[in-house]
């Protein structure tokens, strides 16, 4: 046998994700108040940057009044939070009430006493990453109900949002964010069950092999996964108060048109110091030079990280009230609308989506709303035009509130009235949307 060395060229794909890119992403993933926390440490190591931020002198009544863009929000059409009512002083969120908050989600679900003490026992009992650590045998047994019972209220819980909350482990929470976006992918979640080691340590060949994908399409998954958060949680449990605060703000122009800009500018202002960049060309230390040119590139970096996170939040919010603008123009309905739909009129990522609509607010004259709650699935009609979920719903429960109380309707005659209405919707889909308004089976249902 002959033994022959040799040096070949070999072109291989790989991916690398620059410091830079990651500054960015995390940036792009902040809200308002955890931006300028950032903002301002990042000035406190780097006498190069400076940071103006202001207080928020805007007259909000005044605003509201002066406003001639006059539409009227469907509250049902979005996810109901007692802080949507109209009142500023209300449209702030407590970080530190998320049991509150949890607590009248519960209060406003059409389900009986028992099944609401259980579930108030479950939002109770959760950790501060908002995962149920107790087993569910014990439950039962503590509280004197069936196992099942325990079960069907765990799944309520982990209706209400935030998304992910009431996760019995990572994989259960990571899937249940991925539904409330409207993602099922069998293999994904396959992956997230089976593989987690395997997300965690980025093992794109191993995945990729695994599940006769190409390494790109591993790549996307990983990268929509851990876009997601972890510990849902989390930030309800920091000590000081943040307050809701726009990031952009819808408007009517002169000409009718509807126009989304930044509302940040006002507020947030960096600039490179002056002294530091005069300091700069007049100085002949060659260590001061090489000091304050690592800080001019560091502090310009963030000024343009600040700038791409703005303009990518109003590239989502122009798409987003593209979607919508029969919703917001002529108070019509929410159209279905998910991630990935905005994503491919942005020309991004879905998880630079998701990033982008993190904890962001848009300020319209009749209120303070989360941008991602304009977000919804959607479901096919007869004609094959797609609807909002939230409208199969309204018409699910106006179905069942006006139902024959000693005759309530079963799954199947519910599938066929929503049929009849033009809904192309399967009994597991109505069960699952019966279930997740509060409403019991049709046995539970009657009346005696």
């Amino acid at each position: 046998m002959d033994i022959h060395n040799s040096i070949q060229q070999k072109q291989t794909q790989s991916l690398n994700i620059s410091n830079q890119i990651v500054q960015f992403l995390n940036i792009l993933n902040m809200g308002r108040y955890e931006l300028e926390d950032a903002i301002e440490a990042e000035a406190e190591s780097n006498p190069v940057l400076e940071v103006d931020i202001k207080d928020d002198g805007i007259d909000w009544e005044e605003y509201f009044k002066k406003e001639k863009f006059n539409y009227d929000f469907d509250k049902n059409e979005l996810v109901y939070a007692d802080s949507y009512d109209y009142d500023f002083e209300n449209m702030t969120s407590d970080e530190d009430s998320l049991y509150d908050e949890l607590h009248g989600q519960i209060k406003i679900m059409n389900i009986d006493d028992r099944k609401r003490r259980v579930c108030d026992y479950l939002v109770d009992s959760l950790d501060e990453d908002g995962y149920l650590r107790e087993k569910e045998s014990d439950i039962a047994d503590k509280l004197g109900v069936d196992f099942d019972l325990v079960e069907e209220c765990i799944g309520l819980v982990q209706t209400l949002e935030p998304a992910g909350i009431c996760a019995r482990n990572l994989q259960e929470c990571i899937i249940l964010q991925l539904h409330s976006e409207g993602i099922y992918d069998d293999a994904l979640e396959d992956i997230i069950v089976n593989n987690i080691n395997l997300v965690a340590n980025s093992n794109t060949r191993q995945l990729a092999s695994k599940y006769k994908k190409k390494q790109e399409e591993i790549r996307d998954y990983l990268e929509l996964i851990k876009s997601l958060e972890p510990r849902p949680a989390e930030k309800y449990f920091k000590n000081a108060i943040v307050y809701a605060y726009p990031d952009v703000v819808l408007e009517e122009d002169e000409l009718g048109n509807l126009v989304v800009r930044p509302y940040n500018e006002k507020r947030l202002k960096l600039n490179i110091s002056s002294y530091y960049r005069d300091l700069y060309i007049t100085t002949d230390d060659p260590s001061v030079k090489a000091y304050i040119r690592e800080k001019l590139s560091s502090a310009k970096r963030i000024i343009n990280d600040v700038e791409d996170r703005k303009s990518t939040v109003i590239a989502i919010a122009e798409a987003m009230v593209e979607v919508q603008f029969n919703y917001f123009k002529y108070e019509g309905q929410l159209e279905p609308m998910t991630l990935q739909r905005i994503a491919d009129m942005v020309g991004c990522h879905i998880s630079t989506v998701s990033r982008g609509v993190n904890d962001k607010y848009i300020l319209t004259n009749k209120g303070l709303y989360e941008i991602r709650s304009f977000f919804s699935g959607g479901l096919e009609t007869e004609e094959g035009s797609m609807i909002s979920i939230s409208v199969v719903k309204d018409k699910l429960k106006d179905i069942i509130e006006h139902e024959n109380k000693k005759k309530p309707l079963s799954d199947k005659k519910l599938e066929d009235m929503l049929r009849a209405e033009g809904f192309e919707i399967a009994r597991r889909t109505v069960a699952k949307y019966r279930e997740e308004m509060g409403y019991l089976s049709s046995s539970k249902r009657k009346e005696i």
